[in-house]
């Protein structure tokens, strides 16, 4: 009687039990560290330094620039954003980072694939082959026709690909962040560029006055001198105090051209269509009145360059665990099918089939240390990424902080300037009655003048570097780039 077991296996039956076993080894886990974010408390300060009441804890702006109300830096900023050379390469390099990552991935499916040869072959009478058979074969040189596929898998057994895929990934996100820090950089350049030709600007209108003023003033003198009413001494005193004035002039023209020159370059706009909406009479931008900081335990998610740290020690921990995946016994399922003749009629024949299938155990026994040395170097790695987010959680609270405080106090300054040229133009005011009223000199109304212009020239400087030192503040809590993906 026939027997009654089950029918021997067939190559689709084995191949579908290989299958199921892959698939269950692949839920094995991974060895080497699991990552965990470090906890920066001990770091992060409670508070921020004690400040004037013109900065609150509400969450800073995402497009901080937009604060100062000014639609040509507005337009200039995101024109940057959208063309600057830099950040086309920073973009570029996420999506290299993007493909790397799916390289990665691709290692959990199998690989297959399919090729076709022909070749003319000798067969040597001497070699093992023909040289034990008591017989010649009746020839020794044929064609030789080959078509067929290649098939491997390796199971992640010890969770090197799992390792590798959570390193490329996190190397992704370590890119974006790069990409985002870099677009903080653009816009705040922009915006201190933009901030400096106004300032530029400004102070050399009022540099162009104050040498009239002293021109008009060396006038009045010579008129003086030749009537015998004032010395040489004076006539000189003047002539000096005029060519000083002139002296100052061109190193703002210099830096309005510079500042230019900079806008261009950061939005790639050309220079003869910025220079002339540049030259379009503006304001020094002004700060608002209240400016938002946000609290110091929400500083580190907002900070490009503190999770691009985070990232990069994340992808280090991953790479530890696929350094010590290395040492474990690798398995891989491989095969080939195909066809194979020396006579192309017969090829597809079934006589001209050939196959093969089954594991592979690859056990690593000795390597002279190579290993062992590859899983130090990673963990040395990992180590030298803790200490440099470290360093970035250090670095962005110094620098938020500082940012924090000269920007107050560049506030207080600016409210004493405020005073002083008020008080100067209620003197310049009062000077002019009296030169209506033949108390004062035109000389005199003159002098006022330029003491009101000296003190405008001042509130002008301060109000550039407050523009600047809030630019500074907008970047150093991160610019609100915490919602942009890889």
């Amino acid at each position: 009687m026939p027997s009654s077991a089950a029918p021997a296996a067939g190559p689709r039956t084995s191949r579908a039990a290989l299958a199921a076993l892959a698939a269950a080894l692949a839920g094995g886990c991974a060895v080497g560290p699991n990552y965990r974010a470090p906890d920066a408390r001990a770091l992060t300060p409670a508070t921020y330094p004690a400040a004037d009441a013109a900065l609150s804890s509400a969450a800073p702006l995402e497009r901080w620039w937009s604060a100062f109300g000014d639609p040509l830096l507005a337009e200039l900023v995101e024109r940057a954003l959208a063309g600057n050379p830099d950040l086309a390469s920073a973009e570029a390099r996420v999506q290299q980072a993007r493909a790397l990552a799916r390289v990665a991935g691709a290692a959990f499916y199998p690989e297959v694939e399919a090729s076709a040869r022909t070749s003319q072959d000798k067969l040597s009478l001497n070699s093992e082959t023909l040289s034990l058979i008591p017989y010649t074969p009746a020839t020794t040189q044929f064609h030789d026709y080959r078509v067929g596929f290649d098939a491997a898998w390796e199971i992640d057994l010890a969770g090197r690909t799992r390792r590798e895929v959570e390193a490329a990934v996190a190397r992704l996100d370590s890119t974006a962040e790069s990409r985002n820090d870099a677009r903080l950089v653009v816009a705040a350049e922009v915006a201190d560029s933009y901030v400096q030709y106004r300032v530029a600007a400004e102070r050399l209108e009022l540099a162009r006055a104050r040498l009239a003023s002293l021109a008009e003033t060396r006038r009045l003198v010579a008129l003086s001198f030749a009537a015998g009413v004032a010395s040489e001494a004076d006539l000189k005193a003047a002539e000096a105090e005029r060519q000083g004035a002139a002296g100052a002039i061109p190193p703002l023209e210099a830096a309005v051209q510079s500042a230019t020159f900079a806008l261009a370059a950061l939005t790639g706009a050309p220079l003869e269509s910025l220079a002339p909406r540049l030259a379009t009479p503006g304001a020094i931008p002004a700060v608002p009145s209240t400016t938002p900081v946000g609290l110091p335990s929400e500083l580190l998610r907002r900070r490009p360059d503190v999770r691009h740290a985070e990232r990069e020690l994340a992808a280090a921990t991953a790479d530890v665990g696929s350094a010590v995946a290395a040492q474990f016994p690798r398995l891989t399922l491989i095969g080939d099918f195909g066809w194979d003749s020396v006579n192309t009629g017969t090829l597809t024949s079934a006589a001209s089939r050939y196959w093969s299938y089954g594991p592979q155990l690859t056990v690593p026994l000795f390597e002279g240390g190579r290993l062992r040395g590859q899983v130090e170097a990673a963990q040395a790695a990992r180590d030298a990424a803790l200490a440099s987010y470290r360093a970035s959680v250090l670095r962005a609270f110094s620098d938020t902080e500082s940012s924090i405080v000269r920007y107050a106090a560049e506030r207080r300054r600016e409210s004493e300037l405020d005073a002083a040229a008020a008080s100067r133009d209620a003197s310049l005011a009062l000077e002019r009655q009296r030169y209506e009223a033949g108390d004062a000199s035109k000389i005199d109304v003159l002098a006022a003048e330029r003491l009101a212009n000296q003190a405008a020239d001042q509130r002008a400087a301060s109000a550039g570097q407050l523009a600047q030192d809030y630019i500074a503040l907008g970047k150093a809590l991160g610019g609100g780039w915490q919602g942009t993906a890889p």
